[in-house]
């Protein structure tokens, strides 16, 4: 039986978040600018939003132990040696 530890897990992953604009009385230049850096403005409203269900996930597994800092008036997680698998 493996003996329970504690670990820092990150978990890495692509997601594609699409949003779509409604840009009213501007010319195309202008409305591709507004969206790109000022899509809060009243001529640009939000019309739809997805995304999509995450791809590429990978994870790396850290062994990590609660620790004093040296004063001893904190605590951080330091990571355990070179043992850890990804």
């Amino acid at each position: 039986m493996e003996a329970k530890k504690n670990y820092m897990v990150t978990s890495t992953y692509t997601i594609t978040k699409t949003d779509t604009y409604l840009v009213n009385s501007e010319t195309k230049e202008d409305a591709i600018y507004i969206v790109e850096n000022q899509n809060n403005t009243s001529s640009c409203h939000l019309y739809n939003e997805t995304e999509s269900d995450p791809e590429d996930e990978s994870n790396t597994v850290k062994e990590v132990s609660f620790e004093k800092t040296e004063d001893g008036k904190d605590h951080y997680w330091k990571e355990i040696g070179e043992n850890n698998d990804k």
